[in-house]
C-alpha cells in the first residue's frame, strides 16, 4: 500500500514541485514518468523470469530496498539529469522488481479457488496508497516541502520492507501446503478431471481454473492478445491521467491541496470498488465487469472536458473509480485463463507492451499541454481508446487449453 502509493499512484503529486524546482516544461516531466515505464517494460520479462524460476521472497526484499533508498536519493537532486537517473535508474528499478507484478505473483500462487477475494484485497491496497498516502504527501509538501517528504518516504519504505520480506513465501509449497491452504497432497480439479475421467467440462468465464499454459500456449490465443490490448489501452491512458491529474485540476482552478483531495476522494472510492468488482469476478462475466468499467472511465474524461465546477469533479471521480477498479479484475482474468505456473512471466511479456503505451501516454500528454496551453485534446483522445479497450476485453473469451479437444456435442476431452 505505502511503496505503491507513493512510487505509483502518489508520486504525481510531486509533479509541479519538482518541475518548478527543476524549471522544466511539462513535456520533460512527463519524460521522467515515461522513461519509467520503458524501464518497466524492459525489465518486466526479466523479473517474472526470475520470480517463476527463483520465487518471489527475494525480489521483494531487493526491489524494496532499491525503490527506498532510490527516493531517499531523489529527494538530493539538484538538476534535472540527476533526477531522471535516479528515479527511472533506481526508484523504477525497485518497483518493477519487488512492488508490482512480484506480489501480483504471490497472491496468484497462493490462492485458485478464492483469487479473486486475494487478488482484489491485493489491488486494493493499491487503491488505499492512493487514498490513505496522497493526502499525507500532500501534506508533507506543503508542511516540509517535497524534498524532505520524498526522503521520509524512502526511509519507510525501506523500513517496512525488511520484516515485511521475512514473513512472505513464494508459494504455499515452501511450508507444506497447496494453494487455498488445501494439503500439498490433495489434487487440483485440473489434475483430478485429467487422472480419473476422460471428459471435461466447460469452464465459464467466471471462476475456476483449468490447465497451466505455458508462455508460448498462451500466446497463440486470441484471448491472450485482447486482453493484451484492452490492458494496454487501460494502463496506458490511465497512467496518464494520474501523472497529469494534478495539472489537470490546477487548470481547472483547484488549489493543490483541494487536488490532494479531489485525488484521494478518487482513490478512497476506487477502495471498495477495486475489492467488491474483483470478488464478483468469481460469480459473473469479467468480461462484462471490465466493459463497463472502461467505458464508466470514458465518460469520465467526457465529463472533465464538457463541464467545470463541483459536477465536473463530481462526474469525473465517479467514472475514473470504476477504471481503478477493474484493475483486479484484469490480473483475475489473466490468471484464471492461463494459470499459475508462468503468471508471473506472462505478466512480463505483457509489460513489454503496456509499459510502452505508458512511456508514449505521458509525453503526448505534457507537449498536448505546453503546444496548445490546455489538456482538452488529451481528454478528447482517450475517450474512444478507453471504447476500443473495453470491446476487446469484451471479446477476450476463455481459451480452450491444448491439452483439451472439443468434440461434435461440445464436450471437451483431455489428450492423452
Amino acid at each position: 500500500m505505502f511503496g505503491n502509493g507513493t512510487v505509483s499512484n502518489g508520486f504525481s503529486i510531486f509533479f509541479q514541485s519538482i518541475r518548478t524546482d527543476l524549471g522544466v516544461s511539462y513535456t520533460a516531466m512527463s519524460l521522467v514518468f515515461s522513461l519509467s515505464r520503458a524501464e518497466g517494460g524492459l525489465g518486466g520479462p526479466l523479473v517474472g523470469w526470475l520470480v517463476d524460476r527463483y520465487g518471489a521472497r527475494r525480489m521483494i526484499l531487493i526491489g524494496g530496498i532499491t525503490a527506498g533508498i532510490g527516493l531517499i536519493l531523489v529527494s538530493r537532486a539538484t538538476v534535472y539529469w540527476q533526477f531522471i537517473v535516479l528515479f527511472v535508474g533506481v526508484v523504477s528499478v525497485g518497483k518493477t522488481a519487488g512492488l508490482g507484478q512480484t506480489l501480483m505473483a504471490v497472491v496468484n500462487q497462493w490462492f485458485v479457488r478464492r483469487k479473486g477475494v486475494a487478488l482484489s484485497t491485493l489491488m486494493t491496497s493499491f487503491a488505499g496508497g492512493g487514498a490513505v498516502v496522497v493526502p499525507l504527501l500532500g501534506l508533507g509538501i506543503a508542511t516540509i516541502g517535497w524534498r524532505d517528504t520524498l526522503m521520509y518516504a524512502g526511509i519507510f519504505i525501506v523500513c517496512i520492507t525488511i520484516p515485511i520480506a521475512k514473513v512472505i513465501r513464494s508459494r504455499p509449497e515452501d511450508i507444506g501446503q497447496g494453494p487455498d491452504g488445501d494439503p500439498i497432497e490433495a489434487e487440483s480439479p485440473a489434475e483430478a478431471s485429467q487422472e480419473s475421467s476422460e471428459v471435461a467440462k466447460p469452464k465459464s468465464d467466471a471462476g475456476t481454473y483449468g490447465p497451466d499454459f505455458t508462455v508460448r500456449q498462451a500466446i497463440k490465443t486470441s484471448a491472450f492478445w485482447l486482453l493484451l490490448v484492452g490492458l494496454t489501452i487501460r494502463v496506458s491512458a490511465t497512467n496518464a491521467v494520474v501523472i497529469h491529474i494534478f495539472p489537470i485540476l490546477e487548470d481547472k482552478g483547484y488549489e493543490a491541496q483541494q487536488a490532494a483531495l479531489i485525488v484521494s476522494a478518487m482513490f478512497f472510492i476506487s477502495i471498495p470498488l477495486r475489492f467488491g468488482m474483483g470478488v464478483a469476478g468469481d460469480y459473473m462475466s469479467p468480461r462484462k465487469l471490465l466493459f463497463v468499467g472502461m467505458n464508466g472511465g470514458a465518460l469520465g474524461l467526457l465529463s472533465l472536458y464538457l463541464f467545470d465546477g463541483l459536477t465536473s469533479v463530481i462526474l469525473f471521480v465517479i467514472g475514473f473509480s470504476l477504471i481503478e477498479g477493474i484493475t483486479s479484475v484484469n490480473w483475475l482474468m489473466v490468471g484464471n485463463y492461463f494459470g499459475r505456473s508462468r503468471f508471473a512471466s506472462l505478466m512480463g511479456f505483457m509489460s513489454l507492451f503496456h509499459n510502452t503505451g505508458m512511456m508514449i501516454s505521458p509525453i503526448f500528454s505534457g507537449w498536448i499541454r505546453d503546444t496548445t496551453n490546455s489538456y482538452d485534446i488529451m481528454l478528447l483522445t482517450f475517450m474512444p481508446i478507453y471504447v476500443l479497450g473495453s470491446v476487446a476485453f469484451m471479446l477476450a473469451k476463455r481459451p480452450v487449453h491444448p491439452s483439451v479437444k472439443e468434440t461434435a456435442s461440445g464436450q471437451r476431452t483431455i489428450r492423452p
